[in-house]
């Protein structure tokens, strides 16, 4: 498809969208048995335009393509031969993306906000059991656990990917939800529930990686912004020890990613809930509540299904100097399993200095734009969920009865 590389216009007929996903070479052999195995018009996974940001306008062409559609890869960040910098690469790009020339009417909030290792983060979640080396992850938000004040858009820069696996995923909440409005009344019925029906949005421990600061509110929530655009505001975080569970979890070794990602498909027939989404305290009787856990089963379904044809057909990989950016408000982001250093495929403790040469090494910031709601009442402190120092003891984290 010349121009879309293999996100077709949102606006096309399902039939022609279909048609032109069969005809993209970024679709591998499990190409259709996503979408033939569901009834639904399946929307949300895309594949993000490429903007060589070296060439003039480049960074302006880049952040119209970001509002536009809710992500962007960002090329020609550096020289292929020479040494980088990358911990300060990452930390330049929100300035240099935002820099206020653009005419999009977008400031920078958070010009401080540090960089984070994602695989220095890593190496602590497998410290406490949260994180096995080359897992993947569902399409899910960054920085939940900052409750409602979460980064408006998340920077993710490659310094080295992986030997095998570990593609990207995107889901566009516009999309996803412009096809459950489309759907049967039942669908539209649920897609009127998620825009006004409160429910708790905050990441347990017992559930999430970390226990989030409060909050709660519709899944589904429209902001004008400072610009005077009307902006999607949604967010979705994971069960981690469901998603262990998963075709995606579990790091590549004789399998290929194809395989992974067709068996991906084959389970979102009898889909466990993932979300983290659950009932408020105030929901009573069995009935409400009860309801309340339908309505959000229902619609974790329709994000597995996505996510699936996203694994199975819309997947797309960074390379060195290559950064993914997304609007964490619009856009749920994942990754594909890969396969490990090998010295860590064979388990025991930290990774050996060899293993850590050879690691999948990403940079990550956390941003907070005018566009946004707010940076956090403590600033703009953490692109980490596990810095027990921001998070660990929930210094500004409202607490339930104050929201």
């Amino acid at each position: 498809v010349p121009g879309f590389e293999c996100a077709p216009p949102a606006m096309a007929p399902f039939r022609l969208v279909v048609a032109a996903l069969a005809a993209c070479s970024c679709i591998g052999s499990v190409a259709g048995r996503c979408w033939e195995s569901s009834s639904r018009s399946i929307k949300g996974p895309f594949v993000p335009h490429r903007q060589d940001v070296s060439v003039a306008d480049g960074w302006q062409e880049a952040l119209r393509l970001l509002m536009r559609d809710g992500a962007v890869v960002l090329t020609g960040l550096v020289d292929s031969a020479a040494k980088e910098d990358f911990r300060a690469l990452a930390g330049s790009l929100p300035a240099r993306l935002f820099d206020g020339t653009s005419g999009q009417g977008v400031r920078l909030l958070s010009p401080n906000a540090p960089v984070n290792g994602v695989h220095e983060e890593l190496r602590e979640a497998k410290r406490r059991g949260l994180y096995e080396p080359g897992s993947g992850l569902e399409p899910h938000t960054d920085g939940y656990v900052y409750g409602d004040d979460l980064p408006d858009f998340v920077f993710l820069l490659c310094e080295r990917a992986s030997a095998r696996g570990g593609a990207n995923v995107l889901l566009d909440g516009v999309a996803l939800l412009d096809a459950v409005e489309a759907g049967d009344p039942a669908d539209r019925g649920l897609a009127a529930w998620l825009n006004s029906t409160s429910v708790d949005l905050s990441e347990g421990g017992d559930t999430g990686i970390t226990v989030g600061r409060a909050a709660e509110g519709p899944i589904v929530q429209w902001h004008t912004t400072a610009s005077g655009r009307s902006r999607l505001k949604w967010r979705r975080q994971v069960n981690v020890g469901l998603t262990k569970q998963l075709a995606t979890w579990k790091p590549l070794a004789e399998e290929s990613a194809e395989d992974v990602a067709a068996r991906r498909c084959s389970e979102v027939a009898s889909p466990s809930y993932l979300s983290l989404w659950r009932p408020l305290p105030s929901t009573t009787g069995a009935g409400a509540t009860s309801e309340v856990e339908s309505k959000l089963r229902d619609f974790d379904a329709w994000i597995q299904q996505a996510s699936a044809v996203a694994f199975s057909e819309q997947s797309f990989s960074l390379s060195r100097g290559e950064a993914l950016v997304v609007d964490n408000y619009r856009v749920l982001h994942g990754r594909a399993p890969y396969a490990p250093p090998r010295d860590e495929q064979a388990g025991g403790g930290d990774a050996s200095a060899d293993a850590q040469n050879d690691e999948r090494r990403f940079w990550r910031v956390w941003s907070w734009t005018s566009e946004g709601t707010g940076v956090p009442p403590d600033g703009a402190l953490s692109s980490n969920p596990l810095n027990d120092k921001v998070f660990g003891d929930k210094q500004g984290a409202p607490s339930r009865t104050d929201l």
